[in-house]
């Protein structure tokens, strides 16, 4: 028994595996050792480094302050501080700009006497120092002075000048009172004999941070200061970051930032003014942290410590530096983890290389290895897990010195061909939907397959009197195979009539092999015979020979099938287009007025369809047609106007304005008549009771001459041909006025409906008095249908309804306005697309035919949204909706069997249309391909009457001019 697989194990496998695992053990170990000996170096030279970057900045500190302390030594003998009055502190002005040119880092000169007079001198070296104070243009140096030399009065003055100390501007500052002796430095300068340092803070001018340095003068009478910006340190810090992640700033012990490298947040708003950041203001949350875990541990030294900061962990180091105006300060330092140990993920990386590549090297020196022992049994292996996972394409090609792994790949092989052939076969019978095709690929296959020299399939006639070929396969090029086959023994002569006849009388699916030739009788479902499969079968023995009858015998069924379902598939197909062309005839026969319309239609939308198939610009350069569409097309164009069974021809051919279902102008020439003969009465009468008879014949004659004019007058607003204006109306209602006398009940001989109507107007005893035209409640025919035009209707039809189905009134159809139908007529006419759309919709259509209803019911919208039923725009229809209608308005115009209209030639046809598209009627750029591609000439020249087919510029109906063509 064979073991399952997972107790399977391969020697190559096995050999491969134990080299891997004995390799990477031993690399995995040198590289995490390696990495974790970079990882100590680097954490030891971050300490080292972040003493240097202390000692660095306090370098950079004193040589800020050093520098500028020797300055002060040797301003504070100056002359300017026991100056008395501001113009001999002015004569000064040269040294001290001399003073403050030689140290970029001095922001200021200035001097505090002992009266409260203060001269300060402030250089302005770049433009937006001289934009802060305001200066004009070309000024270098600010002198800004307080003197006092009235006792309670000070005199506050800003002085501008040039690169020559020229003066080119004073301005007086009435309210820079600035008295040196309230300031600190002062204060702590006269009470020390040697410099003093300010803490830093922001200069109120400048916004830069510095600090202030001072000193009293040799004489003791008055102190210099000088303004030191200490703005370098925070590009150095900026300069000196190791990594990006890297955050350094310079801090007080109580937490007050004096340097950071991103200046923006080093000064932040405090009410009116601003100050310095604290630590836990600048946003970078390494060095809050490193701030609060650091603050009173740092007195001693250097303290470094890891900390975590968000999502993140940083090596931070606090390093006390030379203090600042009485306060330690000390640098901050926060380096990510992950940054700082870059280069030992390097390492890692790197020796990780190191060991794939040696790892690769063991596998291709032991698969090499293995190869050698199993490639032939791993390849036929592969190759028979390709065929039991049913993929044949790939065959089997595996050849081997060894005998009985070569047999095995031999049989292998033929199984993968004929599986191969079988599914190729299966998928013809399943995927192609026409018969002929179908039968080739499936006879092509089997030929192959079984290696015949040729093939033939015949198929039963419709009498079953005889076996037709239908397909043939001859790859040895020998016609073998005859057209036709009769079933009549007798005459089916030579080997193939006799394999033919034998399974062609078999009660059962039978196979038969006479001289070389196999024959297979193709039964349906119900055994009876569909038609014959025949091979010619290669030359073998016996074995060979019914190999060949079982593979053929075993697709038989399937074939045969396969055959009865695409014939029946046609059979409907057929009854299908004949139930639409009887429908379509009969809408066309129903009505004169409609003619072969329904039979013309499709024509001209395939035509259409096939030219935007074939367009290679303009709008439909991308517009592709399957063959779905094409039927949903065929289908859509011949049912389009189908609802018309369901419109009265009452209606459709109403010629007068009195007609239905007959003209009832009959019925009103005769209460004429009536009227007739009673005026023949009355004068008749009047003559017996000693009338004068001429008198009485006379009025008679006026009587009949003023009927027969009211009649004719009546007869000709029945024809429907003038416009009614409201003369016509008028005197149409005067006619109406006149009263008849009816003797006989009007309810008699009615049916239901019309009872169920007359119902509305009350009984009256007879005899009774009626008018000569009237509109009486029974003319009145409710309307049913009201649900389908409701607005949460799921039809979605969008149409103005009249109220009542039919008003069949005489005055009011009398009083029509233009021709001879009513709103209501109308709507009923119209009507018929609504019912179009409900009959298509109720039809068990196939999957690729369920948009045929939306395509025939969209030949009345318009791209305006105008149109009817559902009011669509042109967005919402689809293509051959609007395809539909194009092909419905041509063929309307140039219809030559419509008995109420002449035929219209083309070019007034392209004219009317070119006139619709304008309007909104039609889809511009269909009638733009209509007319450029020919569509309209083509189906004239077969279609329409020579007289019609006069020469058309198509310039003149295009939306490019002609001149432009």
């Amino acid at each position: 028994m064979k073991l399952p697989r997972r107790f399977r194990v391969q020697l190559r496998i096995l050999i491969i595996v134990a080299a891997l695992v004995m390799i990477s053990a031993l690399s995995a170990s040198l590289a995490i050792s390696g990495y974790r000996s970079a990882q100590q170096a680097l954490l030891s030279a971050r300490l080292d480094d972040a003493t240097r970057l202390g000692q660095t900045i306090d370098q950079e500190v004193r040589g800020l302050l050093e520098p500028a302390e020797t300055q002060l030594r040797l301003l504070a003998h100056d002359p300017l501080l026991h100056a008395d009055g501001l113009p001999a502190r002015l004569d000064r002005l040269p040294v001290m700009a001399e003073a403050l040119d030689a140290n970029r880092l001095l922001g200021a000169v200035y001097v505090g006497y002992p009266d409260g007079s203060f001269v300060l001198f402030r250089p302005l070296p770049t433009e937006a120092a001289r934009k802060a104070v305001e200066a004009p243009a070309g000024a270098l140096t600010l002198v800004q002075s307080v003197t006092r030399e009235v006792p309670g009065q000070s005199l506050g003055e800003w002085r501008f000048y040039d690169s020559d100390q020229h003066l080119l501007e004073t301005r007086p500052r009435p309210g820079y009172d600035f008295d040196p002796r309230s300031r600190g430095w002062y204060q702590s300068a006269m009470s020390h004999s040697g410099t003093i340092l300010t803490e830093p803070y922001v200069f109120f001018t400048t916004r830069d941070v510095g600090l202030t340095m001072a000193r009293r003068g040799v004489d003791g009478a008055a102190v210099i200061g000088l303004d030191v910006s200490v703005d370098d340190l925070s590009a150095a810090l900026d300069r000196l970051r190791g990594t990006p992640g890297t955050q350094l700033a310079l801090v007080t012990a109580d937490g007050v930032v004096l340097a950071y490298p991103d200046k923006a947040q080093l000064i932040v708003p405090d009410g009116n003014g601003v100050r310095l950041a604290r630590v836990s203001e600048l946003g970078g949350a390494g060095l809050d942290r490193l701030f609060t875990a650091a603050h009173g541990d740092i007195t001693g030294g250097i303290l470094s410590q890891t900390i975590e900061a968000g999502d993140r962990t940083y090596q931070g180091s606090a390093i006390p530096i030379v203090a600042l105006g009485g306060q330690q300060t000390y640098l901050l330092a926060a380096v990510p983890t992950d940054e700082l140990l870059t280069g030992a993920r390097d390492t890692l990386r790197q020796l990780g290389l190191v060991v794939l590549v040696v790892v690769s090297l063991a596998l291709v020196a032991g698969w090499l290895l293995a190869r050698l022992i199993a490639r032939p049994m791993q390849a036929l292996a592969r190759e028979v897990s390709a065929l039991a996972s049913f993929d044949f394409e790939q065959g089997v090609s595996t050849r081997s010195r060894i005998t009985e792994v070569d047999d095995l790949a031999q049989v292998a092989k033929s199984t993968a061909a004929t599986i191969r052939g079988f599914l190729g076969i299966t998928a013809a019978l399943n995927s192609e939907t026409d018969l002929d095709r179908m039968l080739m690929q499936v006879l092509d296959q089997l030929v192959e397959a079984t290696g015949s020299s040729a093939g033939a399939v015949y198929l039963l006639d419709p009498h079953g009197l005889r076996l037709d070929r239908a397909a043939v396969a001859d790859r040895a090029g020998q016609a073998r195979f005859t057209d036709s086959l009769p079933l009549e023994q007798g005459r089916m002569p030579g080997a193939l009539a006799a394999a033919v006849a034998q399974v062609a009388s078999a009660a059962e699916h039978g196979a038969a092999s006479i001289e070389g030739l196999v024959a297979v009788a193709l039964r349906s479902r119900d055994g009876d015979l569909v038609g014959v499969l025949v091979l010619d079968a290669p030359a073998g023995n016996r074995g060979e020979l019914q190999s060949v009858i079982r593979f053929v015998s075993a697709l038989a069924g399937t074939a045969a099938v396969a055959i009865e379902t695409r014939q029946l598939i046609g059979a409907q197909k057929a009854m299908l287009e004949g139930l639409i062309r009887l429908i379509a005839g009969a809408v066309d026969a129903k009505s004169p007025y409609t003619g072969g319309h329904c039979q013309r239609v499709p024509v001209i939308a395939q035509m259409l369809a096939e030219a935007a198939h074939e367009a290679t610009s303009g709008p439909y350069a991308g517009f592709h047609l399957q063959e779905e569409d094409r039927e949903a097309l065929y289908v859509a164009a011949w049912l389009h106007d189908c609802g018309k069974v369901t419109t009265p021809e009452y209606v459709v051919d109403k010629a007068t304005k009195l007609e239905t279902i007959h003209n009832r102008i009959h019925e009103i020439r005769t209460r004429f008549e009536v009227l007739k003969r009673d005026a023949e009465i009355v004068a008749l009468r009047a003559a017996a009771g000693g009338a004068d008879p001429a008198s009485a014949q006379a009025a008679l004659l006026a009587d009949w001459a003023a009927l027969d004019a009211d009649f004719a007058f009546v007869a000709e607003c029945n024809l429907g041909g003038e416009a009614m204006d409201p003369a016509r109306i008028a005197r149409l209602e005067q006619i109406a006025a006149r009263c008849w006398r009816r003797t006989l009940d009007d309810r008699l001989g009615l049916s239901p409906a019309e009872l169920q109507r007359a119902g509305a107007r009350p009984v009256r005893p007879l005899p009774v008095e009626e008018h000569l035209l009237a509109d009486r409640p029974e003319h009145i025919v409710p309307r049913t249908d009201t649900g389908l035009f409701a607005p949460d209707s799921p039809w979605g039809f969008r149409m103005d309804v009249p109220k009542h189905r039919m008003n069949l009134g005489e005055l009011y159809n009398l009083g029509i306005t233009r021709g001879t139908l009513t709103p209501e007529e109308r709507h009923i006419i119209n009507d018929h697309i609504v019912q179009t759309i409900i009959i298509l919709s109720k039809l068990p259509l196939p999957r690729h035919l369920r948009n045929v209803p939306e395509i025939a019911g969209g030949h009345h919208e318009r791209m305006d949204g105008k149109g009817y039923p559902r009011r669509l725009d042109g967005a919402a229809m689809s293509p051959l909706a609007r395809m539909m209608a194009i092909a419905d308005v041509f063929e309307a115009l140039t219809a030559a069997d419509r008995p109420y209209k002449s035929a219209k030639t083309l070019s007034q046809s392209l004219a009317i249309m070119a006139a619709m598209v304008r309007e909104g009627h039609l889809d511009a750029d269909l009638f733009e391909l209509f007319l450029v591609s020919g569509v309209y000439r083509i189906y004239a020249n077969s279609y329409l009457d020579p007289a019609q087919i006069d020469p058309v510029d198509i310039g003149r109906y295009r939306r490019v001019p002609a001149a432009a063509l």
